[in-house]
């Protein structure tokens, strides 16, 4: 269930009652409503009884906030005043979904071995996201249409049209049309791309130097 506390409190208690969720080691997702006034949203499993919210079962119009790799992304990620309308881009682009912002099409693959191939033919980046819809769809997204030319027309799942141009709106409508609402796409600060016949994970570091691969 997802649950607003944007009616009732400010941005400095919802993000009181975030790190309140982490130290009691509630599992949590942020959710943004793409559409005015862009309304957060905390995914979690109880009711949060010790404050007032508004309850949403769901919501076509709900994108998940996009998840740090690193502990600095964490702070540049956290929720501030003001941060509506065309701000919330910040919250919902990663590198993916920017690259996208004015083209983007879903497509998907069934395999590893399939995106790699691919990747040596087109002339381009293909971000992967991820396996979706109880591992039904391996979801790939480009940002140029002459992706069309190298995958067959039953490998597309959405296509950006003009209609989907505000922030936030081309993955919603993935999440509804595609995902019926029983997935959400997951997103951090940096995507897994193949390009060249390789596959290109971000680097990321714990605190401790150590690489950590994901």
């Amino acid at each position: 269930m997802f649950y607003t506390l944007d009616s009732y409190y400010s941005v400095k208690f919802y993000n009181s009652a975030k790190e309140a969720l982490k130290n009691n080691s509630v599992e949590f997702t942020e959710f943004i409503d793409t559409k005015s006034p862009y309304k957060w949203y905390f995914k979690i499993d109880t009711k949060p009884i010790m404050v007032n919210y508004d309850e949403v079962q769901k919501n076509r119009f709900f994108v998940r906030k996009v998840q740090a790799l690193r502990p600095n992304e964490e702070y540049l990620l956290q929720r501030r005043e003001d941060d509506g309308g065309t701000n919330i881009k910040k919250y919902i682009f990663n590198d993916a979904f920017r690259d996208a912002e004015e083209y983007g099409i879903f497509f998907h693959i069934k395999s590893k071995d399939e995106l790699v191939k691919l990747s040596k033919d087109f002339p381009g980046k293909i971000y992967y996201l991820g396996k979706y819809y109880d591992n039904k769809f391996r979801v790939c997204l480009c940002n140029n249409s002459m992706i069309k030319n190298y995958i067959n027309p039953g490998q597309i799942l959405l296509e950006k049209t003009p209609e989907m141009k505000e922030p936030g709106r081309f993955e919603a409508e993935f999440n509804y049309r595609v995902l019926k609402l029983n997935d959400y796409i997951v997103k951090y600060t940096e995507t897994i791309y193949a390009s060249n016949g390789s596959i290109i994970r971000p680097k990321v570091f714990d605190s401790t130097n150590t690489k950590i691969f994901i």
